[in-house]
């Protein structure tokens, strides 16, 4: 229902936290027309209420806020070009810290994600055999060092990557010394990513492999999307810019996951 004029902004949060209890998920452009405001000015609410905990952001709109958690939802997820400039400092860094656990003639698995497209830009000369989902990836390291390899399947998403049984099942196939996995966020339950095509090349790319490594930026924490990749206590390591938040730490601690912060 749209306002017959615009509402002051206290007007405005108490329609939106009213709308986020009775749907639990509220979009910018249905709360702008609801409220006879603009996208940009809606946003603006959305981010207050966010800053002060009284709602989740996601990307487009917002979740409801579990009363007993700090965990945010992200139900849409951002293009690469998006995602690439968010925290790209700590990201990189990130990348730099992963290429030194990396020894030479090793069979690694990347998957798909900025951080591992930062990892990949660093062994261009590195003499090691990569597989990988990620066909950004794939075509930077082409006509360099590596031995590279893409499974076949269906091309999938903007990023873009290969999915599908067919890819699944030829991963199903190989082991690695190592894999570096990212994801979209990570709570005390573990890893998430926003697809489930992508969260099923992730799995297949865990299982294959002797020694599993998260790379996880600080935007990370205490964010779900919609698909459940792994539990904390399939990760080896997680590579990071910053100290996971109580009770996060203690939990990944006691799933004996190791944590490497980056300088």
């Amino acid at each position: 229902m749209r306002a017959a004029a615009k509402l002051h902004a206290t007007q405005r949060h108490s329609l939106i936290l009213q709308a986020l209890d009775e749907t639990g998920f509220v979009t910018v452009p249905e709360m702008a027309d609801a409220c006879n405001v603009s996208e940009m000015t809606m946003r603006r609410d959305l981010d207050f209420l966010s800053e002060n905990r009284r709602l989740a952001r996601t990307h487009g709109g917002a979740t409801k806020l579990d009363a007993n958690s700090a965990v945010m939802v992200d139900l849409v997820e951002p293009n690469i070009d998006a995602r690439s400039v968010v925290n790209s400092e700590g990201k990189n860094a990130i990348a730099r810290s992963a290429a030194g656990l990396i020894q030479p003639h090793q069979t690694i698995a990347l998957d798909i994600g900025t951080t591992t497209l930062s990892l990949a830009s660093i062994l261009l000369d590195h003499d090691v055999n990569i597989y990988t989902s990620s066909l950004k990836i794939a075509g930077l390291l082409a006509d360099k060092k590596p031995s590279v390899f893409v499974p076949g399947g269906r091309i999938f998403g903007s990023e873009p990557s290969v999915v599908g049984p067919q890819a699944v099942r030829f991963l199903n196939d190989l082991c690695f010394d190592v894999v570096f996995i990212g994801a979209s966020g990570v709570t005390e339950a573990g890893l998430y990513d926003y697809s489930l095509e992508d969260s099923h090349i992730k799995r297949a790319l865990i299982e294959g492999s002797q020694k599993v490594v998260a790379l996880i930026d600080r935007t990370k924490f205490n964010r779900m999307s919609v698909a459940k990749v792994c539990a904390l206590k399939e990760i080896d390591l997680l590579v990071t810019d910053a100290q996971p938040p109580e009770p996060l730490l203690e939990i990944l601690k006691g799933a004996g996951v190791s944590i490497q912060l980056v300088k």
